[in-house]
Order: structure tokens, then C-alpha cells, then sequence
């Protein structure tokens, strides 16, 4: 059966077919052609808007998450540094109260 129709497409398909069939589309091309006045797309300045849009917008989105970030980090320095003099003030409260015990056991010793 395949080969039958196989045989048979040369034969349908051939110059004279597409020739008569391209003269019959033609004047609709022509006429679809002459109804479309109006240019479809964008012009330049719309595009060229659209796309300042986008950057102001981005910019804005990254400016505040930099600020942000900064923000953070600042926070998570001032807590370091406020964990740190703590630390210190701990370790000279330590050190002062051994001094003060050290000093005591050898008044001790030397009043003996």
C-alpha cells in the first residue's frame, strides 16, 4: 500500500501544481498585505524606557539589600566588640580578686 502512494507523490506534487497553487494564493497575500498599516513591535524609546525601568527598579532592589547588609554587619561587629570588653572587664575583675588573694596569703606568710 506504502509504496503504491510512494510511487504516486511525484507525480501529484509536481511544478505545474504549486505554480497554479501559488497564483491562487497571491492576490490573498497581496490583499493581507495592504490591510496591515500599522507597524507591529515597539519603537525604540519604548523599549529603550522599558529597559531604564528595569535598571532603576534593580537598582533600587540592590541598594537596599546592600544597605541592609551592611546594617547587619555592623550590628555583628558592635556585638563582638561589646562580647570582647565584657570578656576583658570579666578577666580583669578574675585577675584583680587573685591579686587581691595572693597579696593577702603572703602578708600572711610574712607575718609569721
Amino acid at each position: 500500500m506504502w509504496s503504491s502512494l510512494s510511487r504516486c507523490a511525484p507525480k501529484i506534487i509536481s511544478r505545474r501544481t504549486i505554480r497554479s497553487f501559488s497564483k491562487e494564493i497571491a492576490p490573498i497575500n497581496q490583499a493581507a498585505a495592504s490591510q496591515s498599516v500599522a507597524p507591529k513591535g515597539s519603537t525604540f524609546s519604548q523599549r529603550l524606557g522599558a529597559f531604564m525601568a528595569g535598571v532603576a527598579l534593580t537598582a533600587t532592589f540592590g541598594y537596599v539589600t546592600l544597605r541592609r547588609d551592611i546594617f547587619e554587619a555592623a550590628e555583628g561587629v558592635e556585638s563582638n566588640i561589646q562580647s570582647l570588653h565584657n570578656d576583658i572587664i570579666l578577666s580583669g575583675q578574675t585577675l584583680s580578686a587573685k591579686v587581691a588573694e595572693l597579696e593577702a596569703r603572703i602578708a600572711e606568710l610574712e607575718g609569721k
